[in-house]
């Protein structure tokens, strides 16, 4: 009971960081909200979980929960990934828009 109080909490605070996430990305915010109401659902009906791993082939709810959450880390990391992979080239790109700016800008100068 004290797991399923402590797992209940945690899901709420995502739904509310989904509720706040929804203005500026609702795709994001209508997929937090979806996975953590079916967290709930899952938390508080385990045979719910159990009957739709039985559908998908697997032996135990639980199982296709950790199935599930290896899955979706993978995708947010290799998102992640090609986010900080795009950020890098684009401060490479201006990093040196700034240097070929700074040495032209020394060249049209006076000699001192």
């Amino acid at each position: 009971m004290i797991a399923q109080l402590i797992l209940s909490a945690l899901l709420f605070g995502i739904l509310l960081y989904a509720r706040i996430t929804y203005r500026q990305a609702p795709a994001v915010g209508l997929l937090s909200m979806l996975v953590a109401f079916a967290g709930l659902d899952f938390v508080w009906f385990p045979s719910h979980a159990t009957a739709l791993a039985a559908l998908a082939g697997i032996g135990r709810g639980v199982d296709l929960i950790l199935y599930i959450w290896v899955t979706i880390s993978l995708i947010v990391l290799l998102n992640l990934h090609l986010r900080l992979r795009a950020q890098m080239e684009l401060i490479t790109t201006l990093a040196r828009t700034i240097a070929v700016a700074n040495a032209l800008g020394s060249r049209r100068s006076p000699s001192q």
